[in-house]
């Protein structure tokens, strides 16, 4: 049965229907005639009843004569009648008294029959009835009387063989009809299911069609029929929406593949130069190295950092900066040679990469070609821009045989083209190494002397020059590590300045500081405190905020502080810089410019921030005051400062004949050796309590 389900379920729909149709009316057929049958094997039989009953009223009434006078001749001549009824297979007839009296049977082998005397043993004991049947035959029983009297019972039996001959006849003439017709309805079917089914062959075909080449443009006719028709407009629906999702996505995919490319060109293409950028870079530098190693060649690595153009970028805008960058990246290139890398790794950083290098000497001449490239004046947008560049440069395998160590060394032979004054190149040294080292080691070990506590303030007086009075101290940190004793704050500031450590470095100072002074505040001292302030926290965008919480926290009101700025810083301060200066000075906090006079020739800066005092930078004040162009600067200084309202503060004294010199071209304050070397807070202290009891000795 499961055979025969799948072999079924195998079959096109057109033999399915086919199949169905024919089994169908075939069934009805067989069902119809089966039927006809019943109603002909009814009637044939009720006919035969009726025939023999007929037959045995007409014998019966023949015979009661010759039953009443017991004439066995006369009777048997009136029962051979019935051979004339083919039918009839046997009669008797039976006295009163249930003896057979006269017989007819039928001889099979005579179709006219036979009488005899002898009743068979069949009708020895007639039928109570008047008629019996079954499907042998019918049995028909019937009084013969006269009167009231009764003579004796006739028994007629009919045979229905000739009702099964008629049966059968019919049966032969119907089977053929019966196949022509099923045989005419499979034909007439099989042309009128390619009308019914062609609708949905046409939709298979342009199925298999789409399937096949893919395009989901083409369209099924719709059929009239509503069934058909409506499969075929659902059937184009369907396309319409597959074919807008295929528009769909090849345009996601053309998209992705546009984007893709853009972030491709994003991760290996600077927006501004259309250089190479630093991811490309890295890249580009890993093959060569392995290629140099592979065949034995040398490999130059060269860092770029063009000096000052902060300053460019933050006075013209970003726009000239940009366009700084552009024009920058061109001079470069013109002065590689064919194969070089050049990429843009920074802000305004660039590296290249000189491959199979032969001569050594080539990084310096194409060092040299990239400074004088630069050197001349940029035009744009009616601004001559002059731009220098510090240029490091690690040789493979000389220097190191690792891309990291590469490009860690020209990074560093480059720091110390910027520190050695700008607008230079250095080759990479094994001193450099050894500094570097040195910086490492710092840097880790800066990172945790706040928490180890090993930073520690030492302060230096100042004394205003016409009372001798202390009247104020600079905080100065120093660092006294336990394997590496005291370091220099030259050495780890700018460590701490590169890596970001000099902000909570500050925050510390300032809190120790200000607690320090309010110490000396309550012992009755009034002294001013002088802090300095670093690059790095003054772009801290908390900076107000936190210096504002540290004098409340501490209890010391704003005057008393004084936060100290370079002239670099001043340069380099962007608008939002600005506005952090005046929210101090706008809280009570004083600010004085350091080292002033070192710095920048134009002083424009003075009258844009609110500077409240200049401290003079020990380099004027050391040939003080033998040497006349150090005592020009020192009085052009004060009066520049008396002129603008400011305080003047000298630092590194250490002579009297330069305190006097000082004092008497109108200084206020000084600081320096004369006065005290910087000390712990409890020796200032000391120092205070000496000056007040000096003072009351005095008066």
């Amino acid at each position: 049965m499961e055979q025969l389900i799948e072999w079924i379920n195998r079959q096109a729909l057109s033999t399915k229907l086919k199949w169905t149709y024919l089994v169908t009316s075939g069934g009805v057929m067989i069902l119809s005639t089966l039927f006809l049958i019943g109603i002909q094997l009814y009637f044939f039989t009720a006919a035969l009843i009726r025939q023999t009953q007929s037959q045995a009223t007409m014998v019966g009434e023949n015979l009661t004569a010759a039953m009443a006078f017991a004439d066995a001749d006369a009777a048997r001549d009136i029962l051979s009648a019935l051979r004339l009824a083919p039918d009839v297979q046997s009669a008797v007839a039976y006295d009163a008294r249930g003896h057979a009296f006269v017989s007819f049977k039928r001889d099979q082998n005579d179709p006219a029959g036979a009488l005899s005397a002898a009743a068979p043993a069949a009708a020895r004991d007639p039928h109570a009835g008047d008629m019996v049947m079954d499907y042998r035959g019918i049995k028909v029983t019937r009084k013969i009387q006269v009167g009231n009297r009764v003579l004796g019972t006739l028994v007629v039996q009919s045979s229905v063989k000739s009702v099964y001959r008629q049966l059968a006849l019919y049966l032969v003439l119907a089977l053929p009809v019966m196949l022509a017709l099923l045989s005419l309805s499979y034909f007439a079917l099989s042309r009128l299911q390619r009308f019914f089914t062609a609708p949905i062959l046409a939709l298979s075909a342009v199925s298999e069609q789409i399937s096949r080449q893919g395009d989901y443009s083409l369209r099924a006719q719709v059929s009239p029929a509503a069934d058909v028709g409506l499969l075929a407009r659902t059937f184009n629906g369907m396309l319409d929406r597959i074919q807008n999702r295929e528009r769909e996505l090849e345009a996601e995919i053309n998209e992705r593949k546009r984007i893709e490319i853009k972030l491709d060109r994003l991760a290996h293409f600077d927006p501004v130069t259309q250089l190479n950028n630093r991811h490309f870079f890295n890249e580009r530098l890993e093959a060569v190295i392995a290629r140099a190693r592979k065949f034995d060649e040398r490999t130059i690595l060269m860092f770029i950092d063009l000096d000052n153009f902060k300053t460019v970028n933050d006075t013209l805008g970003h726009d000239i900066g940009d366009e700084l960058l552009r024009l920058v990246s061109r001079r470069l290139a013109e002065t590689l040679r064919f194969g070089d890398v050049l990429s843009r790794i920074g802000g305004d950083e660039f590296g290249i990469i000189l491959e199979n290098v032969s001569q050594g000497g080539v990084a310096s001449m194409i060092a040299e070609k990239c400074l004088a490239k630069l050197a001349d004046p940029i035009h744009i947008h009616g601004h001559d821009i002059h731009i220098g560049a510090s240029i490091g440069i690690s040789v493979y395998p000389d220097d190191a045989t690792d891309m990291h160590a590469l490009l860690k060394y020209a990074d560093t032979a480059m720091y110390y083209a910027k520190n050695g004054g700008k607008n230079a190149w250095r080759m990479f040294t094994p001193s450099m190494r050894d500094d570097a080292h040195k910086r490492f080691k710092l840097d880790n070990n800066l990172r945790r002397a706040l928490e180890r506590n090993e930073f520690v303030l030492h302060y230096q007086p100042q004394v205003d020059l016409k009372s001798g009075d202390i009247v104020g101290v600079e905080a100065l940190i120093r660092w006294i590590h336990p394997q590496l004793g005291m370091v220099s704050p030259s050495d780890f500031i700018p460590v701490a300045e590169d890596t970001g450590v000099i902000v909570p470095i500050g925050e510390w100072v300032l809190r120790e500081a200000c607690r320090d002074l309010k110490r000396w505040h309550e012992q009755g001292f009034p002294l001013h405190m002088a802090v300095n302030l670093s690059g790095r926290q003054l772009k801290e965008s908390g900076l107000v905020a936190a210096v504002l919480a540290t004098l409340r926290e501490v209890g010391v009101e704003p005057r008393w502080l004084e936060l100290e700025l370079t002239e670099s810083m001043l340069m380099d301060a962007s608008t939002d810089i600005l506005d952090r200066l005046h929210a101090l000075t706008d809280a009570g906090i004083q600010l004085a410019i350091d080292d002033f006079g070192t710095g920048y020739s134009s002083m424009s800066y003075l009258k844009t921030f609110p500077v409240r005092a200049l401290k003079v930078d020990r380099s004027f004040v050391r040939g003080l005051p033998q040497n006349p162009e150090d005592a020009a600067i020192t009085r052009a200084i004060i009066a520049m400062a008396r002129s603008l309202r400011m305080e003047i503060v000298a630092e590194g004294i250490e002579t009297q004949e330069q305190s006097d010199f000082l004092r008497a071209n109108g200084c206020d304050k000084s600081q320096g050796y004369l006065y005290g070397r910087p000390c712990p807070a409890a020796q200032i202290g000391h120092m205070l309590a000496q000056a007040r009891t000096r003072a009351c000795i005095v008066d």
